[in-house]
């Protein structure tokens, strides 16, 4: 009888253990469930606090954006077509995705508003804005922070709004951050490519292709080891050269003007140079 018990609540075991189990997932469910209501209901009671954005500029009708800095690099865009261009401080095809995180700017959530004469424009970093951005005809400037909500003092026009900081980071970046990483000018046509002054058609196609994991301002410092010399032909008349050689990031693809450093994996460089003798590797 012992054994005969033994065999019935070893047969009962595994159905237990998936009712344990199903009553703990029910569980679990629950607490997500009850998580989630309350995330919702806090991010609604937050959002009903605030008044209407910024501005109720529309991103894809505006055709200009520049941004100025006491204590940074003044930028300026201009859109053609569908992309972006800068302008300022290189001319040369922006990041789409960048700009688009400056337009956003314009439809932030606003807490509270009130008039420009209310607070000393000096003390919260309006006189003079520490930053300043263009959106067409429409100008935000941007001061310093409050201590409380770390909000941002953003004046539009005769108001001060108070702004949830979300975007100084895209305000204070770096210019060439913000530039298109393909080393052949997007929208451009290449009509030659010489590597070390032999025509290389074959990777014509690559070098349309290839895009750089950064760029960045040429430094000061000689690069190390093997150079290549590449120049490209573009269809309307402009002539690029790149110095492939190593520094102390990597594989860079050097370009004379302007001076920039399109940074690349070695194994991308490989395969730019083709047949060539990788010794910038």
């Amino acid at each position: 009888p012992a054994c005969r018990q033994w065999l019935v609540d070893l047969a009962a075991t595994p159905a237990a253990l998936m009712k344990r189990a199903t009553r703990i997932n029910l569980t679990l469910i629950g607490v997500v469930g009850v998580l989630a209501i309350a995330t919702w209901w806090q991010v609604n009671r937050e959002v009903a606090r605030f008044e209407p954005p910024l501005s109720a500029l529309d991103p894809a009708d505006i055709q200009h954006v520049r941004v100025a800095c006491l204590q940074c690099v003044a930028r300026r865009f201009e859109r053609l077509g569908e992309h972006w261009q800068m302008r300022e401080p290189y001319d040369l095809p922006a990041d789409d995705a960048q700009i688009a995180r400056l337009l956003s700017i314009a439809a932030s959530p606003v807490r509270s508003r009130r008039a420009f004469g209310s607070l000393d424009a000096q003390k919260v970093g309006l006189d003079p804005a520490l930053i300043s951005l263009d959106l067409d005809q429409a100008r935000f400037d941007i001061g310093t922070t409050d201590a409380f909500n770390g909000d941002r003092y953003v004046r539009v026009g005769d108001t001060i709004a108070m702004v949830p900081d979300r975007f100084s980071p895209f305000l204070v970046a770096a210019p060439t951050s913000e530039l298109d990483r393909h080393l052949v000018p997007r929208g451009s046509v290449l009509t030659q490519l010489k590597i070390d002054g032999i025509e290389q058609l074959p990777l014509m196609e690559t070098w349309n292709r290839a895009v750089a994991d950064r760029i960045s301002v040429r430094g000061d410092t000689s690069p190390r080891d093997g150079n290549h010399l590449v120049e490209l032909q573009l269809a309307d008349g402009a002539h690029i050269v790149f110095q492939f050689a190593r520094n102390a990031d990597g594989i860079v693809a050097r370009r004379n003007e302007p001076a920039l450093d399109y940074l690349l994996s070695p194994e991308q460089a490989t395969v730019l140079l083709g047949n060539t003798a990788a010794s910038a590797q």
